[in-house]
């Protein structure tokens, strides 16, 4: 009867700690992308220590869901095109091991962290950009003109009438 007892209130607490982290997140994130301050009673239900990471660890809430979760990741593609003969590239097609494509999709990070009014953080996207377009050049020996896409997924209706996802211009070097 005592362990039965114990077992509820370790599961109570588990699950206490598993709501307040997700809530938590929730309006952490929240607050970080709309750029409102975050209420001190965040903060101090939010502090970092071994317990808690231990925690979200086990259960996985330390994936970075929270606030999107039901949301689906935006995702940046990037396409370099030939300027003398139009073929076109992506530019993961410069990366030969599965592990290279992968780290290269986190430059979607940073370009979705720079999409920002800040002028400074735009010029982050830009160098990236001239850094890959220089090297297409490089190993083709010709001249590219590389773009930065949005990929917009379709919605659930959009699902439904079979319309596929669409490409939104963000950014080009030449």
């Amino acid at each position: 009867m005592k362990l039965r007892f114990f077992e509820m209130i370790v599961f109570a607490v588990i699950i206490g700690k598993i709501f307040i982290i997700g809530v938590t997140t929730t309006v952490s994130s929240f607050c970080e992308f709309y750029k409102f301050n975050k209420p001190a009673i965040i903060n101090i239900l939010s502090s970092d220590n071994r317990y808690n990471n231990a925690l979200t660890t086990y259960t996985g809430f330390d994936t970075g869901y929270g606030f999107f979760a039901p949301n689906v990741s935006s995702n940046f593609i990037i396409i370099s095109k030939s300027v003398t003969d139009d073929k076109t590239y992506f530019s993961d097609d410069l990366l030969s091991t599965t592990e290279g494509k992968s780290r290269f999709l986190s430059i979607n990070n940073i370009f979705l962290k720079n999409m920002d009014e800040d002028k400074q953080k735009i010029r982050i996207n830009h160098v990236i950009l001239k850094q890959i377009n220089k090297y297409f050049e490089s190993k083709y020996h010709e001249k590219f003109q590389t773009y930065t896409f949005l990929y917009d997924y379709p919605t659930l209706k959009d699902t439904k009438l079979n319309r596929t996802g669409r490409l939104i211009k963000i950014d080009s070097i030449k």
